[in-house]
C-alpha cells in the first residue's frame, strides 16, 4: 500500500478498526457472504470490518462525458459513486437505484452508512465489463473524460484524494477471463474488444495509479488464474469462484498486513 504522510492522515478519525471499503461491480455484488471478496479479506485482516459496495452490472467508464436521464445507469459508474461519496450527498443514487435494479437501493443505504473519515481502505474493485463491451479506454484529447476507463478511474481518484486524502486507495485489477466471440469462448490475452485486449485496460489503470501516487494490486498477472488454470478459479469464465476469490483476498490481505501502518517522510 502507498505510504502515507502524516499529513494526509491528520483527517482521518481513528475507530481503533481498520475499516476496508469495497467500491466495485459484480465481483462484490454476487458473493455478498463470508466467502466474498470483502467476507474473506475481513477474515485474513485482523481487527478489520469490510464493506461490500457492488453494483451489479456497472462499468468503470460513463456511458457519455455528462450525465443525462437516458443513461440512468452511469449514475453507478465509478465517477458518479465517488461524487456522491464526497459530496455526501447520495440523491442520485437513491433517485436511480431501483429503475436501475431494485437490488442497488440496498447497496445504496450501506453506502450511505459508512462514515468515510474512519475508513482506512478504499479498494476499487470494476472487473470486465468495459472490456466486454468495448469502452473507450483514454481519451486523448480530454484525460480526465469519465467515459474512457482511465479518465473515469482518474477523476474518481483525484476526488477522493481531495475529499478524505487519509484513505488509501488500491486499484485492484480485474483478473484473466475468457469470453465469447464469433461464436467461441476465447481467451482475453488475445480478443481485441474494439480498443484492446483486457490487459491494456489494466495497464491503463496501472498508469494512473502510478500518476496519483495510489497503490495497485495486479491480479491480471499477479495471481495464477490463466489460460491453463482458469478452470479451476473461474465459475463462469469470467467471475472468479471462491477458491479465486480467495488467491486475490490472501494478496490483498497480505498487503495491507504488512503496510497499512507504514507512513513516510513529510
Amino acid at each position: 500500500i502507498t505510504a502515507m504522510t502524516s499529513v494526509q492522515l491528520a483527517s482521518k478519525t481513528d475507530d481503533g478498526v481498520c475499516d476496508i471499503v469495497f467500491l466495485g461491480d459484480d465481483l462484490l455484488s454476487q458473493y455478498t457472504g463470508k466467502d466474498g471478496l470483502p467476507g474473506l479479506t475481513e477474515s485474513m485482516v485482523e481487527n478489520s470490518k469490510t464493506y461490500n459496495i457492488g453494483f451489479d452490472g456497472m462499468h468503470m467508464s460513463a456511458s457519455s462525458s455528462t450525465w443525462s436521464e437516458e443513461n440512468a445507469s452511469d449514475s453507478f459508474s465509478l465517477y458518479w459513486v465517488a461524487k456522491s461519496i464526497t459530496l455526501k450527498d447520495f440523491n442520485l443514487l437513491n433517485n436511480y437505484a431501483d429503475q436501475v435494479n431494485p437490488d442497488f437501493t440496498k447497496t445504496v443505504k450501506e453506502l450511505e452508512s459508512i462514515d468515510f473519515s474512519t475508513v482506512d481502505v478504499l479498494a476499487i474493485t470494476y472487473g470486465v465489463h468495459d472490456y466486454l463491451d468495448g469502452r473507450l479506454i483514454t481519451d486523448v484529447a480530454d484525460p480526465n473524460s469519465i467515459s474512457a476507463y482511465s479518465g473515469a478511474l482518474k477523476s474518481s481518484i483525484e476526488a477522493i484524494q481531495e475529499a478524505y486524502p487519509h484513505i488509501r486507495i488500491i486499484v485492484m485489477s480485474p483478473t484473466f477471463c475468457r469470453v465469447e466471440q464469433d461464436g467461441s469462448v476465447v481467451n482475453c490475452d488475445v480478443t481485441n474488444t474494439g480498443y484492446g485486449m483486457l490487459a491494456d485496460y489494466m495497464v491503463a489503470a496501472k498508469s494512473i495509479a502510478v500518476e496519483l501516487n495510489v497503490s495497485y494490486l495486479d491480479n491480471y498477472y499477479g495471481v495464477k488464474i490463466n489460460a491453463e488454470t482458469y478452470k479451476d478459479y473461474l465459475e463462469d469464465n469470467i467471475h472468479p469462484n471462491e477458491a479465486g476469490r480467495k488467491l486475490i483476498a490472501e494478496r490483498l490481505a497480505d498487503v495491507i498486513n504488512k503496510n497499512l501502518t507504514v507512513e513516510m517522510d513529510e
